[in-house]
């Protein structure tokens, strides 16, 4: 792993996880496939950078470049930002438009760039101005939780805080599961068991697919799911 990795918890629901990088040479990352809403914060010598990530249904190859500082939220699934739909954002990284090097616009407002300890704030900022939801049916539905509701109205809900059908991000998120499981060192065929997975082809399918790295692969990754 070519950079520096650090991440922590965060006081608010709406957050999966708050990380920041060091990127220590010039490189790529292959991100999983997450279903989560993503705000990242790049500095580099060429300035500062914001950029917003809709829920990613495939690994995505990443580049950084090396003196490169970033700070990143991941979204707990179903939490989805309200000002453009998530059907447009899937699959989709834009850069938010920069006034100066202190704030960045988001929905028509000017907003501080945060930094890895006060990002807290801006996310509640975001709340408070209803710009961030969560939908509790796309979160029930993952936990396995009856959702009394039909399959047609909790697809309605998935494609709205994530532009994916439910089994997809059930899909992934096994995959990352699986992933975890790996790098902690646990066999393959005890997690292809665990998981639900028919055999170990079936496991290898969908880490390759989901994850970009077959199970092998995976256990030996030193870089973050």
């Amino acid at each position: 792993m070519t950079f520096l990795y650090e991440e922590r918890a965060s006081a608010s629901p709406h957050v999966d996880v708050v990380w920041r990088t060091r990127d220590v040479t010039d490189g790529t990352y292959l991100a999983s496939a997450d279903a989560c809403w993503d705000l990242i914060v790049v500095r580099s010598g060429d300035g500062c950078r914001v950029r917003l990530s809709g829920p990613s249904s495939r690994p995505t190859v990443v580049p950084y470049r090396a003196g490169n500082r970033n700070v990143g939220v991941r979204f707990v699934p179903g939490t989805y930002f309200t000002h453009t739909p998530a059907s447009q954002m899937c699959d989709s990284t834009v850069d938010l438009p920069m006034a100066g090097e202190r704030f960045f616009a988001l929905a028509g407002e000017l907003w501080a760039v945060p930094s890895y300890d006060d990002v807290d704030d801006l996310i509640q900022a975001f709340a408070d101005r209803d710009l961030l939801a969560h939908d509790d049916v796309v979160a029930r539905a993952l936990a396995g939780e009856p959702a009394m509701l039909s399959d047609r109205s909790v697809q309605r809900h998935f494609s709205r805080a994530t532009g994916l059908s439910l089994r997809h991000v059930r899909q992934i998120a096994r995959a990352r599961r699986a992933a975890a499981l790996l790098r902690e060192g646990r066999a393959i065929a005890d997690v292809a068991y665990e998981l639900g997975y028919a055999d170990q082809a079936h496991l290898t399918r969908d880490l390759h697919r989901l994850v970009g790295f077959t199970p092998g692969q995976s256990r030996r990754r030193d870089e973050p799911v």
